[in-house]
């Protein structure tokens, strides 16, 4: 979810009319803490060897008095267009327990401290609408330091190893189980395994392809070198039959190709991930642990946030030409479970795609749809394209 314009506006509108905005800091100091950009901003006035945008706040607002907060904020660091990530940090740094603020009462002619928790108000009055929320994550000084958490809660836990590209499934042992270290005995190369910390935002598709050419000491191509490798991971039922692309490939290239219109570094769509994992099979097992181990597509927009693509051909829900509700059941509860778990589950049908392997004209048309998709999706998670 986006924070909005407006949204943006009233916080910073309303914070302004409680009053004492830095507090007890320089105002040059303030936006230095709450807004890093600013330390690598150039001057937009060279007069006196200014050079950076601290030094243009010193001067029109520490040691003169010719801006105010609304031109600096609205207009100097353009916050209602500011990176999603950078307004966050604004909002936690604004009422970090080290900046301290007052009130000034005329009868004892006095500061007065008030605490940050006013601010956190004022700031969860707009933010809630927007799906967020200032929570205390943490303390100082017997102090609550708030963070911006989503109100939907997601997925828990971090991401240790994602598992993918698999065309077999594969042995999979602990070098330490302590640490979650996992070592592949069988079908090593039929799988990938991507074993890096996830940053905050996710990971990104450029860091994937980064991490695929460091992996295979890949110095050319490696972009071209890492989609032909996924390729060969999709569709494996379509290949048999003789077809160049299935609704698998369809969906990775409808994502690249936006990729490349919109030049975006988005959320990878990472193909063939196991999200379950039964060491046994069902022989050995004498059951089926779980509906189905491997998702179509994953894509890591954060920690929490953690989006599964699954496309349903007709195995999952007949029997042949037979429609099998007990398949259909099995699916939903599956998809139930994940839900439950906190992954945004997306579903295509199978049918979506006919034609689309065999006809240029309708490949373009399911091509387009999926883009839309896509276009939307990120949106949803603040990532902002052009339609």
């Amino acid at each position: 979810m986006a924070i909005r314009e407006l949204a943006r506006r009233y916080i910073i509108e309303d914070l302004i009319t409680v009053g004492c905005v830095s507090g007890q800091l320089s105002v040059s100091e303030f936006v230095r803490k709450v807004y890093p950009k600013a330390n690598h901003m150039p001057t937009t006035d060279h007069r006196f060897g200014m050079k950076s945008a601290i030094d243009d706040i010193r001067q029109h607002m520490d040691n003169n008095d010719d801006w105010d907060y609304e031109y600096l904020f609205f207009e100097y660091l353009d916050l209602l267009n500011a990176d999603e990530q950078d307004f966050k940090y604004f909002l936690e740094q604004y009422v970090h327990p080290s900046v301290r603020r007052f009130d000034w009462d005329n009868d004892k002619k006095a500061k007065i401290p008030f605490e940050n928790i006013k601010c956190v108000e004022i700031i969860n009055k707009y933010l809630t609408g927007e799906g967020y929320e200032l929570k205390p994550t943490d303390q100082i000084a017997g102090l609550a330091i708030y963070s911006v958490v989503s109100l939907n809660p997601g997925v828990k836990g971090n991401i240790k190893n994602i598992v993918f590209a698999a065309k077999y499934k594969p042995e999979i042992v602990f070098n330490d189980a302590l640490n979650n270290d996992i070592r592949i005995t069988k079908n090593a190369d039929c799988c990938l395994i991507y074993n890096r910390p996830i940053p905050a935002d996710g990971v990104k598709w450029n860091d994937l392809v980064e991490w695929y050419a460091e992996e295979n000491a890949i110095v050319e191509y490696s972009e071209k070198t890492f989609i032909i490798r996924l390729c060969d991971c999709l569709d494996s039922s379509y290949k048999k039959q003789g077809a160049k692309s299935g609704p698998e490939s369809l969906m990775l290239q409808a994502y690249y190709d936006l990729k490349k219109e919109k030049n975006l570094n988005p959320p990878a769509l990472i193909p063939q991930v196991y999200l379950y994992y039964d060491p046994q099979t069902i022989e050995q097992r004498g059951y089926k642990l779980f509906e189905h181990q491997k998702m179509d597509f994953l894509m890591i927009f954060s920690h929490r946030d953690r989006i599964v693509i699954e496309i349903d051909g007709k195995q999952h829900y007949s029997d042949g030409e037979k429609a099998e509700p007990k398949l259909y059941a099995n699916m939903v509860r599956a998809h139930r479970e994940m839900s439950l778990y906190g992954y945004d589950v997306y579903r295509f049908g199978g049918y979506e795609f006919l034609g689309a392997t065999e006809d240029e004209n309708r490949k373009q048309e399911v091509l387009g749809d999926i883009k839309q998709f896509y276009i939307r999706l990120f949106r949803k998670y603040g990532i902002e394209v052009e339609s």
